[in-house]
């Protein structure tokens, strides 16, 4: 599907879990700009990852997308190895997959929370299991995964209390990791996104937006979020490990706009 890497000089190479769509593509995007390499990932149910291709070979970049479903450990293995055996090396990890469910305790399911758990947590252990000896080898790995607003100080939310806790638990996760994986040349970072809605709205666009849920007065967009993992990814953030980087406009969640509206 695309041209062969031996030809060129190596680059950096991105995984970047779920995404086949939405803000995970702007990811993948934002990184083929900064001159990484991607290997997208979609689940078997989905069949529009060839639109994340386009995109991202549009920038110059050498594109492959693989089927995966990262909630299942075996395939996330599957998929970490398939990307270091098709380009020969591995840099960066982005665990962007993560199912979301907006509902009260008592109607969810196990089955539901389980889902949650394992489509936002295991999913990240898993592929960041697999990663690791490949970034340890080469004494260099950026892993990046996804909180939600309030993560980081583990805020609840009403109707989310399945999701919430599995993002809070990613942020945990991430922090740890960091400390044991700091010597070895990887570093390892969450972000936590604020409310976007308009999941291919570039910058210049959300720009144009005026919208009270957030102190900037506008909605994000695919570039914040692609742009700040491009940063977490790069060799200026190499002094940063075990950080948490909000990106949602100031946001704090319900709260904040209760207290600024009433």
């Amino acid at each position: 599907m695309s041209s062969s890497t031996s030809t060129r000089p190596a680059r950096p190479v991105a995984l970047v879990s779920g995404s086949a769509a939405g803000l995970m593509r702007g990811v993948c995007v934002s990184l083929a700009r900064r001159g990484h390499d991607i290997a997208c990932n979609f689940k078997p149910d989905r069949t529009n990852a060839d639109e994340t291709l386009a995109a991202v070979r549009a920038e110059g970049a050498v594109a492959e997308s693989f089927r995966a479903d990262v909630a299942d450990p075996a395939q996330a293995e599957q998929l970490v190895e398939q990307t270091a055996s098709r380009f020969g090396r591995l840099d960066v990890l982005v665990c962007g997959a993560g199912p979301m469910l907006v509902r009260d305790l008592h109607a969810t399911a196990l089955e539901d929370f389980r889902a949650m758990i394992d489509g936002n947590l295991t999913s990240v252990y898993a592929c960041s299991r697999s990663a690791l000896p490949h970034m340890r080898a080469q004494k260099f790995g950026r892993i990046i995964a996804f909180g939600m607003t309030g993560s980081e100080i583990t805020q609840g939310f009403r109707h989310l209390s399945a999701y919430a806790a599995a993002k809070a638990g990613v942020v945990a996760f991430i922090k740890s990791i960091a400390l044991e994986e700091g010597p070895n040349g990887v570093t390892c970072n969450a972000i936590c996104i604020g409310d976007i809605r308009d999941k291919s709205a570039d910058r210049a666009t959300a720009q144009t937006r005026k919208e009270y849920r957030n102190p900037t007065t506008r909605p994000g967009s695919w570039e914040d979020v692609g742009d700040a993992v491009a940063y977490l990814a790069g060799a200026e953030a190499s002094f940063v490990n075990g950080a948490v980087l909000t990106v949602g406009g100031g946001w704090q969640g319900f709260f904040a706009d209760y207290a600024r509206w009433h």
